[in-house]
């Protein structure tokens, strides 16, 4: 289970205190402009995706794995205007797109770099000339803290560079300097890849060098050294491309996937690789040699490029890796920024070890030992009335049910004789209907419940809900429970503001309790609107203790969806605690020495639809389905889906649709529904689709209507419809379906009260690329059975836990936790807890701040088929560092752990490839209703950012969690 899963993702960190403060995002406030400019400036209608690198160093994602990317267009210079956060990482892809007749967006064109002319998907193209293709790219470029108006080139050097900024860090500080493994990007090994890069191809840079187009050459007429860097990189592009083209898309990924492996480093010559660079530079001497110039400057500057790349061919040996290293990182950064890298890793190393005696020293000097007397003084007490308490709450029911029946007979029946809680029936009035209990220790009357809390009227003589109040005080052993109304100002001669006791719900309205066989009974709320509970031997001793406030369940009646004849059953619905804990018993808050509060809040997922066994669902019933033969994983539904398509006329268009009728055991289900798929219309393209800015060309588009379908007497018909949605692009209702088909709108149907079941279509062959796709449907109505994978559960919408603890002199602590879990497959969870603050800002949960803050948050979604994510963060004010030269220095430190951890899953259930306009389209790879998880909780790897720098990771090795840090260091956590 994911749930469990999550405990253990977090234990490593917990035991190092490696926590933080941060959201896992760029910190940035402000913005530059930079030109990308990809290929040769060659690529025109290029479609360039811009990415932040978060604080994690990874990149930014959405839950299914999507880059969560801005798109930009490239003109007929390759180029595009992007807006960036400044100071932080980011990165550009560049792929392409095919033209789109409907909406007559350009497909990206690349201009023809060899000389003896290109051959791409079938097609031939002569030496310059503009070709339709998106072979070959997919090209990467990272950089690091752009300047407003910098030129970054996109290419495939800036590919390898790319995946090398990922992949390794060149820790040159080592006694052996070396590439050491990442997996994560930051500023140094960003600089440091561009670096290696340029120097294994004989360049200047990789990202700011212009590579030349070589159907322009005449434009290098300077004869320098720039113009020459610019005619080799543009050289040594083409010939890249030119294998590609021959090669096909793998040969690209086999090349940058050996470059990695080597650590940077490429074949000199031979063939125990798919590429060498003499076999890259010979291609491009020869294509270089062939363009045809006239300019004798620009044939000086050909030739003194083709002079360099044959002299260093003559130089390789077969068989052997290249041995190039990049500058240092003092002469990429700076002394200054550089000194900085030093001594952040020099502080990060200083706060682990700090960290790793974490349970001692995040609290001041006597404080933990002061916090954990009195948590456990707390303990104790729920522990020793644990049983009490369950009495105690038992007891309210029973009070309530026999005051129902006192009501309704007009006078009491006799009690049952286990009820513990029961001294005495004192008197039952029937004329004023209020009951007295235990020699007037309790009484119990009733009232039209206030429901409507927006009106004016306060007092409503009807309503849907009559409180039964019960006022008093009941004892289980020593456990005294003290139980009022809340009244206006706390008076008790004053109105009543919220009453105590159970409150039903009837299905019509009532101006008394009325007998559940003629009116149903909807819902029970238990209300305790101002309670105190405390052991009445401790009460002037040192563990005096009591607990008041106000608590508030709902319990919300349902049937089985799908048989109405069924006996209702209550779901909880919502539960609401707002307690004080005090160490003297009725002190209204004056007296107290420490105290604490206490505050939880519930909202159940699926209490209207989950049907539970018994007649009260216990707190225990949570994320366990009904274990009922009807509603267990396997369950199969004949028939449960029935489709059809055919043509009407709507108004005066032929409307193609689809008809998705559900049926289950009988019942038609909410969700049947018709998809109509209006008539291609040609119109103009007033909202420049394409971004043209052109509003006067056609395009084609259609509309999707999806209406509601009902079944009366076995006949089915539209109810109502939604608004109409338009497509821009021509109608294909088999391509249409197919597409709702693969976002599981078919094929994963819910089931009320039962859950989600799966429908099993008929599925053509996978394709190139492994998708699969629906069989051409048929023209006769057709049904699937439906089998239960995901029963339905109750789950946790959101699940509130706030408690703040005072101690006499003592700053405050604070734990905040916030949960939201549809099941235990699926959840989020984020907890913070805070001490000594000034103040508190809210965001999921409180964080403490102020100028003393100590301060912890975790997170962790889980709430993804793919992936975990989540980071376990401390703040410390003031912390003393103990650096590895010897000198300390007080700082406030903040250190994040960011978790991310990919899902061994088999089969792959579906991925998202590029689609053909440069976007995303989900490929469903697997035809089947669940997949194996084999993720092992040690796969997990964090990655660590000390103030806003990410300096290392920690991973599991061989049984033991290891930090590595980015100098190439390393330790045991």
């Amino acid at each position: 289970m994911r749930l469990a899963r999550a405990f253990l993702l977090s234990l490593p960190v917990f035991v190092a205190g490696l926590s933080g403060c941060s959201n896992d995002s760029s910190s940035s406030s402000s913005t530059v402009t930079l030109k990308v400019q990809v290929g040769q400036e060659d690529i025109e209608f290029g479609v360039i995706r811009s990415v932040p690198v978060l604080e994690s160093g990874l990149l930014s994602e959405d839950a299914e794995g999507r880059l969560n990317a801005t798109t930009y267009v490239s003109d007929e210079e390759g180029l595009a205007e992007i807006p960036v956060a400044s100071a932080e990482i980011q990165l550009f892809e560049v792929i392409g797109r095919v033209t789109d007749t409907d909406t007559t967006a350009e497909g990206t064109t690349q201009r023809c770099q060899w000389v003896a002319g290109c051959s791409v998907d079938g097609n031939d193209y002569v030496f310059g000339a503009d070709m339709l293709s998106v072979t070959g790219l997919g090209w990467q470029s990272v950089v690091y803290d752009g300047s407003s108006g910098e030129q970054i080139r996109v290419t495939p050097l800036t590919d390898l560079a790319a995946q090398l900024a990922f992949s390794y860090v060149y820790a040159e500080d080592l006694d052996t300097p070396q590439w050491v493994e990442t997996g994560y990007y930051s500023a140094y090994s960003v600089e440091q890849a561009l670096s290696q890069v340029a120097i294994l191809f004989g360049l200047d840079s990789v990202q700011s060098r212009e590579p030349a187009d070589l159907t322009q050459i005449s434009e290098w007429r300077s004869v320098n050294a720039s113009s020459q860097y610019s005619i080799r990189y543009g050289a040594l592009v083409a010939a890249w491309k030119h294998l590609v083209e021959d090669n096909g898309q793998s040969y690209a990924d086999a090349v940058v996937a050996e470059f990695i492996a080597d650590k940077g480093q490429l074949l000199e010559k031979g063939t125990s690789r798919t590429l060498a660079l003499y076999d890259l530079y010979d291609l491009a001497a020869t294509n270089l040699q062939a363009v045809s110039v006239s300019n004798s400057k620009v044939q000086s500057n050909i030739q003194a490029v083709v002079s360099g790349l044959q002299a260093e061919m003559a130089g390789f040996e077969s068989d052997v890796l290249t041995s190039v290293a990049p500058a240092s990182l003092s002469s990429l950064l700076g002394q200054s920024e550089y000194e900085d890298f030093v001594l952040g890793i020099q502080r990060t190393k200083a706060f682990i070890t700090l960290m790793k005696d974490y349970g001692n020293n995040f609290f001041e000097d006597g404080y933990k030992e002061q916090l954990q007397a009195y948590l456990q003084l707390v303990d104790s007490v729920g522990d020793e009335h644990a049983e009490n308490l369950n009495t105690v709450v038992q007891s309210y029911r029973e009070i309530a049910g026999f005051y129902y029946d006192c009501y309704l007979a007009g006078a009491c029946p006799t009690p049952d004789v286990s009820w513990a809680w029961l001294t005495s029936v004192d008197s039952y009035n029937a004329a004023t209907a209020v009951l007295t209990l235990n020699g007037g220790e309790l009484r119990v009357a009733q009232q039209v419940a206030d429901v409507n809390t927006t009106d004016d009227d306060d007092e409503p003589t009807s309503s849907h809900a009559i409180d039964v109040m019960i006022t008093g005080q009941v004892s289980a052993g020593n456990l005294r429970f003290e139980i009022d109304n809340a009244y206006e100002n706390d008076d008790p001669d004053n109105d009543i503001t919220s009453t105590s006791g159970v409150r039903y719900y009837f299905t019509n309205e009532v101006s008394a309790l009325e007998d559940a066989a003629s009116n149903e009974i909807l819902g029970y709320e238990l209300r305790w609107s101002d309670f105190a509970l405390y052991d009445v031997t401790t009460v002037g001793t040192a563990t005096e203790t009591e607990v008041t406030g106000s608590f508030r369940l709902f319990y919300r009646g349902v049937r089985d969806p799908l048989n109405e004849a069924t006996a209702l059953h209550f779901n909880i619905d919502t539960v609401v605690l707002n307690g004080r804990i005090s160490d003297v018993v009725g002190d209204d808050s004056e007296d107290d020495v420490d105290y604490s509060t206490v505050y939880v809040a519930g909202v159940a997922a699926n209490a209207s639809d989950y049907y539970p066994e018994s007649e009260f669902a216990s707190f225990n019933g949570f994320f366990n389905p009904n274990a009922s033969a009807d509603f267990t994983a396997g369950d199969i539904i004949a028939g449960l889906l029935t489709y059809q398509t055919g043509t009407e006329t709507v108004g005066s268009s032929s409307v193609q649709y689809l008809d998705v009728m559900l049926e289950a055991e009988g019942v038609a289900l909410d969700d049947s529904r018709r998809y109509r798929f209006y008539p291609t219309v040609a119109r103009e393209d007033e909202n420049d689709i394409d971004g043209d800015d052109d509003t006067d060309e056609i395009i084609y588009t259609h509309d999707l209507e999806i209406c509601d379908l009902t079944e009366s007497a076995g006949v089915w018909a539209v109810s109502s419809c939604y608004p109409k949605q338009r497509l821009y692009k021509s109608r294909d209702m088999q391509q249409a379906i197919n597409d709702l088909w693969e976002a599981g709108a078919f094929s994963r149907v819910e089931v009320p009260g039962r859950g989600t079941y799966f429908v099993e279509w008929p599925v053509n062959a996978a394709d190139s690329q492994g998708c699969l796709s629906l069989e051409t449907l048929s023209t006769t109505a057709t049904s699937f059975d439906g089998v239960l994978y995901d029963p339905v559960v109750l789950g946790l919408t959101n699940l509130r836990f706030t408690s703040e603890v005072l101690l006499e002199d003592e700053p405050a602590t604070l734990l905040d936790v916030s949960v939201a879990a549809e099941d235990s497959e699926r959840y989020t969870v984020v907890a913070a807890l805070s001490h000594d603050y000034s103040g508190l800002t809210s965001d999921e949960v409180y964080l403490g701040t102020g100028s003393a803050l100590d301060r912890v948050v975790v997170s962790y979604d889980g709430d993804s088929n793919f992936s975990a994510t989540g980071s376990l963060s401390v703040f410390k004010d003031g912390v003393s560092l103990s650096l590895d030269d010897g000198t300390s220095e007080t700082i406030d430190s903040s250190l994040t752990a960011f978790l991310n951890q990919e899902f061994d899953i088999s089969p792959l259930p579906y991925e998202y490839i590029d689609s053909d306009s440069g976007g995303y389209e989900l490929c469903v790879k697997a035809n089947q209703a669940e997949w194996t998880d084999n993720t092992d909780t040690d796969s997990a790897v964090y990655h660590l950012n000390f103030r806003d720098v990410v300096y290392g990771r920690i991973a599991n090795e061989s049984g033991a969690w290891i930090i590595r840090y980015i100098d190439g260091t390393w330790e045991t956590l």
